[in-house]
């Protein structure tokens, strides 16, 4: 590294630029000169340049006086600035005329005085980088954009981010930076500041247009930022705006609606990011690294819980930092008390609960009283609908009612979802805001009605329950808090198919608990016998056969005694289902034949086909091939017959599924995969979790069987991994079974053990007898190939005896396989 010598020119540009705070990229935009230029400069590569106007270019850009400019022309050994003045009057050089023209003595004066008026730069800022550099973009650029707006709610730092970008455009403004908040300042004492700024007496121009007209004039040629904080009207405005030319207004707002925005260059603000950690970069800012990084799980749901607010984050920290006693878990504790979250949020001046009171206290009293009502909405996002229903007004009054509180920034956009209206948030302390301002509970009885009524279509419920999830849960939670019992079982029973074909089996669980704590079975027969079926297909997907077969066999008595055919076939179906899974075909055959006789009577096509289905697969278990094809062809004839008003996604994808498999029994593999493909794509497109393992079985079946065991054991492992996810035991154990197929064949014979050894522990739980022979017959071909013949046969006469005792039709297979080893 060389020595500093002062009289070098690289060391006496260092420190002007040093000083100034640029960097070689903002002074080559600002002056217009390269900027390997300028690297070459300050690097010393170049020690004298061979002309003096570019090096007088970069002085008027870094604001040198005539002495500097002087020296650092001297450094590269060039004239001074009175010896080029000189010179060029001499000859006439009009070009270093003009350049010169900067250090006369008058114009030196009034650029020494460019005002700057922007508040304390921040010292923790953090953040922003994307809106900064967007920013400061458009206030940099040639054709400069008059208008700038930055506008979000209260809380986000609009002031404060507008102060820091003001900073860094300082150079791009020349003739000077000014700021006047307009919510605490009158138009007049604005623009006398203004004036005053320039030198210039404006206090006897005692009206707002002569006052006005004056600065505007003043401002005519000059390059001007003017920063106008808390815009809440745009006639507070319209006096302040210079004329068109080089100067730029950049305002803070939280307003949308502003008419003085139009074709302006509109920022909104919004919360710290997330996935760029700038809750926790300020926390670090205030709080130091070490804390935050022994407390960032505390820190990190903290910033969660405040929505990442700038002026929450920022209260919290300091608070956390500066007054005695506190421990973050402290701290978090309240904050997590949503009665109190907003009263620990005000330090000193600062407060939220005092910026959101400014939004608030600006509505008239029928908006408010709408306001205070969104408060009830949770999680993503409402529609507009939700918002009427809720607030007892028409759908167009709460349209209009929502567009002015976006206005405001009351509420922002929420999810755009294709061939939906628009839909609406609230930030989550806007919500215990106006939450905590609720009085009405009517409100609250209409929030619960509507996200718990039962009369939705079944067709579109699960459209609607997809959406509205989060929505339904609060429901649920009020519901249960406020006594209303009718609407909590209502809702439950509502809930249920949705829980279960998203395999959301342990939420489905503790509601259908809360609802059978609460519910009057005797008052309300028709809900509990739904109830005790919705608990039986519970227990029936966990595996849990006892505790289903009971639940169903107190739906099947509550449903005779209300004379309830329709849902008496359904249960004589599941329990059927049940039986066939313990492998007692004869009770199952009995519950099928009954069932099938009521929906024969009923003349309801789906429970027809579903019933003939299951008579085939119990046909076909016990060996009677003819009788299962029969029953098939029948069950999916009467698919193919179905209404039109039977024909949502789900009855699509099963008589697609249906198709499949008759195709495949016809051995038109290609056909039966498009089949399968489309049935899955409609599936997965529903998110119904159970059918799209059952079509993936399909799949890697209908592979296995062309010995295509790639491809089969591709999606297997996807069927076992869904059922294990979502915790479906007979779909995983019907997944295993075939995965063990798949690798036995595959010679995978370590992998084919594993998955028939879990086979038989998960059957031994069901008390499948028909799993338990399928686990044992896998295991003895595995030990046989280990070549422990031995424990082969026991494995294999053990399953021989149990498919014998269930009468299934693999009693032949068996024991030909015993009979080839022996």
């Amino acid at each position: 590294m060389r020595d500093r010598n002062p009289f070098q020119m690289a060391d006496v540009l260092g420190e002007f630029v040093s000083r100034s705070g640029y960097t070689s990229g903002q002074l080559a935009k600002l002056s217009g000169i390269p900027k390997p230029t300028i690297v070459n400069w300050l690097e010393g590569r170049v020690r004298r340049p061979r002309g003096v106007d570019d090096l007088l270019r970069l002085a008027a850009v870094l604001h040198l006086n005539e002495a500097e400019v002087s020296t650092l022309l001297q450094s590269a050994a060039h004239p001074t600035i009175a010896e080029l003045r000189t010179s060029a009057q001499q000859t006439g050089n009009q070009a270093h005329i003009d350049l010169l023209v900067k250090w006369d003595t008058g114009r030196q004066v009034v650029e020494l005085a460019a005002p700057f008026q922007v508040m304390a730069d921040l010292p923790y800022f953090v953040g922003r980088e994307a809106e900064q550099a967007a920013i400061v973009q458009a206030l940099s650029m040639e054709q400069q954009t008059q208008l700038i707006s930055l506008q979000g709610m209260g809380g986000v730092g609009k002031t404060i981010l507008a102060a820091h970008v003001a900073y860094q455009v300082r150079p791009y403004f020349p003739d000077g930076v000014l700021w006047a908040r307009v919510d605490s300042s009158d138009v007049m004492s604005i623009l006398a500041t203004f004036a005053n700024a320039y030198a210039l007496d404006v206090s006897h121009y005692g009206d707002v247009g002569s006052r006005s007209r004056v600065v505007r004039e003043l401002l005519a040629h000059k390059r001007v930022l003017i920063v106008l904080d808390n815009v809440r009207h745009s006639e507070q405005v319209l006096p302040l705006l210079p004329p068109s030319g080089s100067c730029v207004v950049m305002i803070t707002t939280r307003r949308h609606d502003l008419s003085i925005t139009r074709g302006a260059h509109r920022f909104t603000i919004g919360p710290f990011s997330v996935d760029a950690g700038e809750a926790l970069a300020l926390f670090r800012r205030i709080l130091g690294k070490a804390r935050v990084a022994a407390e960032r799980p505390y820190l990190a749901e903290l910033a969660t819980l405040l929505g990442h607010l700038p002026l929450a984050v920022d209260i919290a920290a300091g608070r956390l930092a500066y007054e005695p006693g506190w421990s973050t878990a402290d701290f978090l504790q309240r904050v997590r008390q949503e009665h109190r979250r907003l009263a620990e949020l005000a330090y000193e001046e600062q407060s939220v609960r005092a910026s959101f009171n400014t939004s608030y206290d600006a509505l008239m009293p029928e908006l408010r009283q709408f306001f205070v009502k969104m408060g009830l909405f949770v999680g993503d996002d409402f529609s507009d609908e939700a918002a009427a229903f809720v607030a007892d007004v028409s759908l167009e009054d709460a349209q209009d009612c929502l567009r002015q509180l976006f206005g405001m920034s009351l509420v922002q956009q929420g999810r755009q979802l294709a061939g939906k209206r628009s839909r609406y948030q609230l930030h989550l302390l806007l919500r215990d805001y106006a939450r905590n301002r609720l009085q009405d509970e009517t409100a609250v009885e209409r929030y619960v009605h509507y996200f718990l009524q039962p009369a939705v279509a079944e067709s579109h419920f699960s459209t609607f329950a997809d959406v509205e999830q989060q929505q339904i849960i609060a429901a649920l939670n009020l519901a249960l808090e406020r006594n209303l019992t009718a609407a909590l079982v209502a809702g439950v029973n509502a809930m249920y198919p949705f829980w279960e074909s998203r395999g959301l089996y342990e939420i489905a669980d503790e509601w259908l608990t809360q609802a059978g704590r609460v519910i009057d079975a005797p008052d309300d027969q028709p809900a509990a016998m739904t109830l005790h079926h919705h608990w039986g297909r519970l227990a029936q997907r966990r595996g849990e056969y006892i505790q289903a077969e009971t639940e169903f066999e107190a739906a099947l008595t509550i449903a005779r005694m209300l004379d309830d055919k329709e849902n008496l076939s359904h249960f004589l179906r599941a329990l059927g289902i049940l039986a066939a899974r313990r492998g007692d075909y004869v009770l199952a055959d009995a519950y099928y034949k009954e069932g099938l006789g009521l929906a024969r009577a009923l003349g309801y096509g789906s429970p027809v086909s579903n019933f003939l289905r299951g008579l085939g697969v119990q046909a076909y278990m016990q060996g009677n091939f003819a009788r299962a094809e029969a029953f098939y062809e029948e069950g999916l004839a009467l698919m193919s017959l179905q209404d039109s008003s039977e024909q949502d996604p789900r009855v699509m994808a099963g008589r697609l599924w249906g198709l499949g498999f008759l195709a495949r029994e016809q051995q038109d593999f290609a056909q039966a995969e498009n089949y399968y493909r489309r049935a899955l794509e409609l599936t997965q497109e529903m998110g119904h979790l159970e059918q799209v393992i059952v079509l993936m079985r399909s799949l890697a079946g209908l592979f296995w069987e062309q010995a295509d065991y790639e491809r089969s054991l591709v999606f297997n492992e996807r069927a076992v991994a869904l059922a294990r996810q979502i915790g479906h035991r007979w779909l995983l154990a019907r997944s295993l079974r075939e995965s063990g197929e798949i690798q036995l064949a595959h010679e995978q014979v370590d992998m084919a053990k594993a998955a028939f050894d879990e086979l038989y522990e998960l059957a031994r739980i069901m008390q499948s007898q028909e799993l338990i022979a399928n686990a044992l017959y896998g295991l003895a071909r595995v030990t046989a190939v280990y070549n422990d013949i031995p424990t082969a046969l026991k494995y294999g006469r053990e399953s021989l005896d149990t498919f014998i005792a269930i009468g299934h039709q693999q009693v032949s297979d068996v024991q030909a396989w015993l009979e080839s080893i022996a």
